[in-house]
């Protein structure tokens, strides 16, 4: 019987993935999406608040060098990638739901 739900699992939470990913990069891209009224935004805040532009851009770069570091030599002493795993499996979960209950993600 375990034979059946192993592979019915991976499946279902690589699917919940994808769809995690997939809705997320949807959002981000699209036209009118969270990066143009992030980036919209960020250019506004440039003149009104310089500071919290500069605040922003070091809190970015240190997310990167974060996580560009928990993937480089293989250490496994780090959660942060098994945390954006679960992350994404989680937002795969919320389109699955908003897509059931509105039709569209």
């Amino acid at each position: 019987m375990s034979r059946l739900f192993t592979p019915l699992g991976s499946v279902l939470v690589g699917g919940l993935v994808l769809l995690g990913i997939g809705g997320v990069t949807y959002h981000l891209l699209r036209e009118e999406g969270w990066l143009s009224q992030g980036l919209g935004a960020l250019w506004e805040a440039h003149y009104h608040a310089p500071v919290m532009t500069i605040v922003l851009i070091i809190s970015a770069l240190f997310v990167i060098r974060t996580l560009h570091s928990a993937q480089v030599g293989g250490k496994r002493e780090s959660k942060l990638p098994d945390f954006v795993l679960f992350a994404f499996i989680a937002v795969g979960i919320y389109f699955l739901g908003r897509w059931l209950t509105t039709g569209h993600i």
